[in-house]
């Protein structure tokens, strides 16, 4: 799991987490996967790799749990140089993470700027992903502080292995990790934020003092009324916008 920071000061007592998946984008991790494997130098290996990723999403689909989902779904990269991922990645953040980011979480970010809050991105995708996302959400300069991602293994050649190096950041986070993080960066739980969409995000919305659901699932809105959590869902135009 790739933890990066900001050269600006992590000693902040607060700070805002925001999940990429479902979050502040509709499109889930394997998303991300499938468009980088379709995308590969040869036909050959994009029929490979794209073929992989689809299996990746269905064992996802299948309900195959945990780390080993998130395994699965980025395996089919196996062969591509660092390069070539990079470059992706770029696209990829700019062509289809920021084109659809949604509108109430992009109020949400630059409110939590606004307000003094290190802004902490959770992402059960890539690390080069994560911070291609965080570059051009910023117009070039990091937008987050913080990124927590998985990172793909290299060979001496710069080749992806096909492996994700452990300990992997699965769909739902580890409460210890969590707690490690904000422990290491002087972010004090109690008085953060946190924006979840999935019933894989209670954990992260748990551990903080102020949650909130962000276009929930049923399953999430359930809970967040039942703990009394703030909402935020945006109706259509012609019904307006709700909290």
């Amino acid at each position: 799991m790739a933890i990066s920071t900001s050269p600006s000061d992590s000693a902040s007592a607060r700070a805002a987490f925001f999940r990429l998946e479902g979050t502040l984008h509709a499109a889930g991790a394997w998303s991300a996967a499938l468009y980088l494997a379709s995308n590969a130098a040869s036909m050959r290996q994009r029929l490979l790799a794209s073929s992989g990723a689809l299996l990746g999403g269905l064992f996802r689909n299948a309900k195959v749990t945990g780390a080993e989902s998130t395994r699965l779904a980025f395996a089919p990269l196996a062969g591509f140089s660092r390069d070539r991922l990079e470059i992706l990645a770029d696209d990829y953040a700019k062509d289809v993470l920021l084109a659809a980011l949604r509108p109430e979480a992009r109020t949400l970010l630059e409110g939590a700027r606004a307000d003094g809050f290190k802004t902490v991105l959770v992402t059960e995708s890539l690390d080069f992903i994560a911070q291609s996302f965080s570059r051009v959400l910023g117009g070039g300069a990091p937008f987050f502080d913080f990124v927590l991602a998985n990172e793909l293994e290299f060979d001496a050649k710069d080749r992806c292995t096909g492996e994700l190096i452990s300990p992997v950041l699965a769909p739902e986070l580890d409460p210890k990790r969590l707690r490690e993080f904000a422990h290491a960066r002087g972010i004090d739980l109690t008085l953060s934020r946190a924006y979840g969409s999935a019933r894989e995000d209670l954990v992260l919305l748990g551990a903080v003092g102020h949650p909130c659901a962000l276009e929930p699932t049923r399953e999430l809105a359930r809970v967040a009324r039942d703990l009394e959590w703030p909402i935020v869902r945006v109706r259509s135009a012609e019904q307006g916008a709700s909290t």
